[in-house]
C-alpha cells in the first residue's frame, strides 16, 4: 500500500470514527443527553448554556479535521491481535477525544492562535469556555466503557488503570515542556533523552493508551501489551519528531499553525534545537537562545534562527531518529503478532506518519 492508498485508508477509517463520535457527543444537549452522561438531574438543566459552552465549541474543534490515526492505530492493533475491532468500535473514540482535548489545552498553555489553519477554541470562544471544555473532553469518552454492557466489570477495572496510568503522563510531560518554553531551567542542559522521555510522556502517552487499551480488551498478556505500548508511544515520539521539523520548514503544518517557525515564537526545545545548540559554534548557539526568549513574532528573526538549526545538521539528524527508534519499536512488537492484513498496516501507519509532509 503506498503513501496515497494509506492515506486514503486514513481517510475512510476517520469518516468511520467521526460517526461513531456522533453517537455519543450529541450536536444539542437535551434531558436524555445529560442523563445519560451524569444521570438524572436534580432540578432542571440549562441546554442552551451547555450547547454554547461545551458542544458547539468541542463540534468546531472536531470539525476542524484530523486523520484520527490513533483510533485506527487501537482498531488496527485490536485486529491484529485477532480481536473483534467492530465489536469495540466506540472504544476507539477514547483516545481520539482525548487527543482534542490535550490540543485546546496545548494551545492555552502554548499561546497559540490557530490550530489546523482557523482560530484555536480559545480564541473563538474564550480562555475561559476552552480549559473548562478540554476538561470536559479529558472524560467524557469514558462513558462509553462505564455505560458499556460489552465489558465485563474486570475489563472496565483494566481499561480505567490504563486511563488512570497514562493521563498522569500527559499532564508530567506537559509540565517539562512548559518549563523548557518558559526557560525555568536551562536549556542548555537538557538532553536528547530528556526530550526523547518528554515527548514519550506528551505525544506519545495517547497512541500507547491507544495501544495498552486494544491489548486489554482482545485479552492480551501484559508483556505484549508493554510493547505495544512502546510501539504506540514510539510512532507518537517520530510523529512528533516529524512535526517538529514541519513547523520550522515550509509545509501544510507550518501554513496552519502559525507560520513558519512558530515553535520559535513559543521558545520550543524542539529536537531540532537541542541538537543545533548541541552541534553551533558558541556565537550561533547564543542567538539561538536569545531569539528563542524573545517569543518573537518577526518572521525575519525567526528565519535567522531556523538558519541556524538548519545550518547545523539537525534536519538531517532528526529523521535518522524517527526512523530508528520506530524501527527499534518494530522489531520488538513483530514477533508478538501473527502476519495479517492488520499487521502490516500497523507497519504502514508507523512509516506514513514519520515520512508525512502534512
Amino acid at each position: 500500500m503506498n503513501d496515497g492508498d494509506f492515506e486514503d485508508y486514513l481517510d475512510s477509517r476517520a469518516a468511520v470514527i467521526n460517526e461513531k463520535i456522533k453517537e455519543y457527543l450529541v450536536k444539542e444537549s437535551s434531558d436524555e443527553f445529560i442523563n445519560k452522561l451524569l444521570g438524572k438531574a436534580g432540578y432542571k438543566y440549562h441546554h442552551e448554556a451547555l450547547n454554547r459552552s461545551i458542544l458547539d465549541p468541542a463540534w468546531y474543534l472536531i470539525g476542524l479535521g484530523g486523520k484520527r490515526w490513533r483510533a485506527t492505530l487501537m482498531y488496527l492493533m485490536m485486529e491484529a491481535l485477532g480481536g473483534d475491532a467492530d465489536h469495540y468500535l466506540e472504544f476507539c473514540l477514547v483516545p481520539e477525544v482525548i487527543h482534542n482535548a490535550t490540543l485546546i489545552h496545548d494551545d492555552l498553555e502554548d499561546g497559540s492562535k490557530f490550530r489546523r489553519g482557523a482560530d484555536a477554541v480559545h480564541i473563538k470562544y474564550g480562555l475561559d469556555v476552552a480549559n473548562n471544555l478540554g476538561d470536559f473532553m479529558y472524560f467524557f469518552p469514558l462513558v462509553a466503557v462505564m455505560d458499556s454492557e460489552k465489558l465485563s466489570e474486570e475489563k472496565k477495572t483494566k481499561f480505567l488503570s490504563i486511563y488512570a496510568k497514562e493521563m498522569l503522563r500527559v499532564t508530567t510531560g506537559q509540565a517539562a515542556d512548559i518549563a523548557w518554553h518558559r526557560f525555568l531551567v536551562d536549556p542548555t542542559k537538557v538532553t536528547e533523552d530528556h526530550y526523547l522521555q518528554v515527548t514519550y510522556d506528551k505525544t506519545g502517552v495517547l497512541s500507547r493508551m491507544a495501544c495498552k487499551l486494544a491489548g486489554a480488551l482482545t485479552d492480551a498478556d501484559e508483556n505484549t501489551m508493554e510493547v505495544m505500548g512502546h510501539f504506540g508511544a514510539t510512532i507518537g515520539v517520530a510523529f512528533q519528531i516529524q512535526d517538529d521539523l514541519l513547523n520550522i520548514y515550509p509545509s501544510e503544518v507550518s501554513k496552519t499553525k502559525g507560520g513558519v517557525g512558530e515553535d520559535i515564537t513559543e521558545g520550543k526545545i524542539s529536537l531540532p534545537v537541542i541538537y543545533a545548540l548541541q552541534h553551533s559554534n558558541e556565537n550561533d548557539r547564543n542567538r539561538l537562545l536569545e531569539i528563542l526568549k524573545m517569543h518573537t513574532q518577526d518572521q525575519q528573526l525567526r528565519d535567522e534562527a531556523i538558519g541556524i538549526i538548519d545550518r547545523s545538521g539537525a534536519g538531517d539528524y532528526c529523521r535518522q531518529v524517527e526512523k530508528k527508534i520506530v524501527m527499534d519499536a518494530w522489531s520488538r512488537l513483530d514477533s508478538h503478532l501473527q502476519p495479517s492484513n492488520a499487521k502490516e498496516r500497523l507497519k504502514g501507519l508507523a512509516d506514513f506518519l514519520i515520512n508525512r509532509s502534512k
